[in-house]
């Protein structure tokens, strides 16, 4: 049985409060908004966030009354969010499979959508910890008791991990040690206040932190290539303007701040 922190019900999927009060709250954030001002939602992977939060004042800036919003989560979760009608304008997302889904579902056109960057996995430990290990085999010893990972079903971050171990052919093994997350910024968390033994994030994830190590990068050969692709959400009131949005965050720019964040895949 696989471990949750800090309440398993909690983590296993979002509560459909959470999903109503997202809905409202944008709702209600589009209304209270002056008329000259329009707001544009941005649906992104939460490891995107540092480099987005530098970018949000810069977008504001070079756009004429635009107030650009970010909602942070699991891609998984957020493109269930779009396909049940959440009024978000552009998705960001870390998987491949579930950007491709919105695709499929005419959520999301095509033409207005494009691969944008990539990222590597890495495993992780507190940087105080007191169970030492160099290498994903060590995940196995005794000594280890968990390890946090992303829920598969919602968190990019996790499935790539399960991915990785169910090729190493350790997941069965390893499953009674999961720990698991809502979304790889929780998995950071757990490893900064040494809560967990190791846990699987991004790379750009771990380089944030101070208090968490790399223990490895891990091979890119063991799970789906880590491919972040955006596109505008179809049928939104503000398509304008979220085009408008779309054109910065797809720029050489952007893309200066992507690089310095460590993503990778930004070559023309």
């Amino acid at each position: 049985m696989n471990k949750f922190l800090p309440s398993p019900r909690s983590l296993r999927r979002p509560k459909a409060s959470l999903y109503i009060f997202i809905m409202v709250f944008l709702t209600a954030c589009s209304s209270t908004q002056d008329d000259d001002t329009i707001e544009i939602h941005v649906a992104a992977a939460s490891s995107m966030q540092d480099a987005l939060r530098d970018l949000e004042k810069e977008i504001e800036n070079d756009t004429e009354n635009i107030d650009v919003v970010f909602q942070f989560g699991g891609s998984g979760s957020l493109q269930r969010q779009i396909e049940q009608g959440a009024p978000f304008d552009i998705f960001l997302s870390a998987s491949e499979a579930d950007f491709n889904a919105l695709v499929e579902a005419n959520k999301i056109k095509a033409d207005q959508s494009e691969y944008l960057l990539t990222n590597d996995l890495a495993l992780i430990q507190p940087a105080h910890t007191e169970t030492p290990i160099s290498a994903v085999e060590d995940l196995q010893k005794n000594n280890i008791d968990t390890i946090a990972i992303g829920t598969s079903e919602s968190v990019p971050a996790g499935a790539f991990a399960k991915e990785t171990l169910e090729n190493m052919h350790v997941w069965g093994e390893l499953e009674d040690k999961i720990v698991q997350a809502r979304s790889v910024r929780q998995v950071l968390t757990y490893n900064e206040e040494n809560s967990v033994d190791a846990g699987f994030v991004f790379v750009t994830d771990a380089v944030s932190s101070d208090q968490v190590e790399i223990v490895e990068n891990v091979d890119p050969s063991l799970h789906t290539d880590i491919l972040y692709s955006i596109g505008i959400v179809r049928d939104m009131e503000h398509t304008e303007e979220a085009l408008e949005v779309y054109d910065y965050l797809v720029s050489d720019e952007a893309k200066d701040v992507y690089e310095s964040y460590g993503y990778g895949g930004l070559e023309e």
